[in-house]
């Protein structure tokens, strides 16, 4: 079904807003809740764009409806005191409803919304992070090999053990074989500003170089060496485990994983919000503008790109590019201004992110699925297939920014940032709240 014709079908409300609390469970994770079943992406009612140039950013002449009634729906008891939020016109740039859009505000997992236009932009899209397996000089009888990381983070256990099986063949028989991890290109980490340590294997791991998809263990690198290892003796191979190895100047290139794209990374951050992919694509726009691969390099990095791209992050702090630092603040116009370059100003440069496996489709795909509680009461049940965009939820902050397509009016672009959630309200019911924010935004809650 076209985003048109659920927009047609929609159901007219009046009278007062509701304001009772709609029940939900509550995640015990701090970043985004785990789905009750899995969710298969669609390409149905995905928001196709408009496509336009840079315009200025502009107010109406006279309140439009939909400010008056964003205005009054923003006193649900659900959103809490502590709410900003801009909306504008995605073709002219006017602004069409806005409330303390220049407050800094915790952006919970909108922040990823920054770190895959700054990824895509330094990196490209296309750009491959091949990890590869490297063969050292030795002198005691035995053949070293280094698993050199090369930041791909969506290596999986089977590209590991793929990478070992090749390794044993290209190597033969013959002397045993020591496996050295090398996670040189990122230096040691351990948790970044606003951090707290129960973060470390809940929501993110530390960040390397080297690590498999989905391990958020306090030893990454160790862990995909012993798979290496155990894969190689699977396959005849004597092989043990030695230490971290720098090897890039003295190593030969044995064999190398066809890797995954900057694309696919992204993708993978903002359907599943995934906070470790994040941290490393972080680092990764680090390296690309010549800074190191820490957190105050990232910081800068980050920076940098948004400048380069016509972006003025003015006060922001972007202190880490998944958003679980407490210290994290972004504006709600600086998220529509980064949305807005993202998806009209340079389309087909950062298409990858609004493709449907990547920004959640409002009860379709991702972390805005039915099966998160997602767009599934009667306020918002309308909009599914209407809006795409990222979620947010860490601490007291609820956050949703991204594109809703009306019936009539084209294209919009939102950003809803929820701050001090009261403590009486459970997550879900401030998020199926917001829902009901982009539904009168899509034009099908009246």
């Amino acid at each position: 079904m076209t985003p048109r014709a659920a927009s047609a079908r929609a159901v007219i409300v009046t009278g007062a807003v509701v304001l009772a609390l709609v029940a939900g469970a509550v995640p015990a994770r701090a970043d985004e809740p785990v789905p009750a079943t899995p969710v298969a992406d669609t390409d149905h009612g995905v928001p196709t764009g408009e496509p336009s140039t840079a315009v200025p950013v502009t107010a109406p002449t006279a309140p439009t409806r939909l400010a008056t009634l964003l205005d009054r729906r923003r006193h649900d008891v659900r959103l809490g005191r502590d709410l900003s939020y801009l909306v504008t016109d995605a073709r002219t740039g006017t602004v069409l409803a806005a409330h303390r859009a220049d407050a800094l505000m915790q952006p919970a997992s909108n922040m990823k919304i920054v770190t895959a236009v700054t990824a895509v932009a330094a990196l490209g899209a296309g750009q491959r992070l091949r990890t590869r397996v490297g063969l050292m000089p030795s002198a005691d009888g035995r053949r070293h090999v280094a698993v050199v990381g090369a930041g791909d983070p969506l290596l999986s256990r089977h590209g590991v053990q793929e990478l070992a099986r090749r390794t044993a063949r290209a190597l033969g028989p013959g002397a045993a074989i020591v496996v050295h991890p090398d996670a040189s290109l990122f230096p040691t980490s351990r948790l970044a500003p606003g951090w707290i340590p129960q973060l470390i294997g809940s929501s993110v791991g530390y960040v390397r170089s080297l690590g498999i998809h989905g391990d958020r263990t306090r030893t990454p690198a160790k862990n995909v060496v012993r798979l290496f290892a155990a894969s190689l003796r699977a396959h005849g191979r004597e092989a043990t485990t030695g230490p971290q190895r720098r090897s890039a100047a003295e190593a030969t290139t044995v064999v190398q994983a066809p890797g995954h794209t900057v694309a696919e990374a992204v993708a993978v951050m903002l359907r599943q919000s995934d906070s470790s992919v994040a941290e490393v694509l972080f680092r990764h726009v680090a390296v690309s503008q010549g800074l190191p691969a820490t957190w105050a390099g990232g910081q800068r990095a980050a920076r940098q790109v948004l400048t380069s791209l016509g972006i003025d992050a003015g006060d922001s702090r972007l202190v880490d590019g998944s958003g679980l630092s407490k210290d994290d603040r972004l504006t709600a116009r600086l998220l529509v201004r980064v949305l807005h370059v993202a998806r009209y100003e340079q389309r087909s440069r950062f298409a990858p992110m609004f493709r449907v496996q990547a920004m959640p489709v409002a009860g379709r795909s991702g972390t805005l699925a039915t099966a998160y509680g997602r767009y599934s009461t009667a306020p918002s049940r309308c909009a599914r297939g209407d809006v795409q965009a990222k979620t947010g939820t860490i601490y007291a902050t609820i956050a949703l920014s991204g594109i809703a397509t009306t019936a009539r009016s084209g294209q919009r672009v939102f950003s809803f940032l929820v701050n001090d959630r009261p403590a009486r309200v459970d997550r879900l019911s401030t998020r199926r709240a917001v829902d009901g924010l982009a539904a009168t935004i899509v034009g099908c809650w009246r």
